[in-house]
């Protein structure tokens, strides 16, 4: 399989901890043809200081590339506020263990926390 990266570059994202977070993405394989999401699962992790959130996302169009994962206003009351960290989108295949790397894109919680 060939290495993939985001069809649109996405910049930092603000996440406010305990509100829900969606993150829409278009993945590309390198060389500009849409990812095929056949047999794989869109998955992403979110890690702010120690705190890691893994989900599994939702395949928009398997042939056009597209995907969204989103995080609870529970999973995120979890994270620090006024802190950095990141979020990586991966392509989890359904018949191997081989993760392919797409992304890895930059986070900042806010300092307000919804209770």
């Amino acid at each position: 399989m060939a290495n993939l990266q985001l069809a649109t570059y996405i910049g930092m994202q603000v996440i406010t901890p305990g509100s829900a977070f969606t993150l829409d993405f278009h993945a590309h394989e390198v060389g500009g043809n849409n990812f095929n999401w056949s047999g794989y699962t869109p998955k992403a992790r979110l890690t702010v200081g120690t705190v890691s959130i893994s989900v599994t996302g939702t395949v928009v169009s398997a042939g056009g590339g597209t995907a969204t994962c989103s995080w609870t206003a529970t999973q995120t009351a979890t994270l620090g506020s006024n802190a950095w960290g990141t979020i990586t989108l991966f392509a989890d295949p359904t018949a191997t263990t081989e993760n392919l790397f797409i992304a890895d894109i930059d986070v900042q919680t806010n300092a307000e926390v919804i209770p």
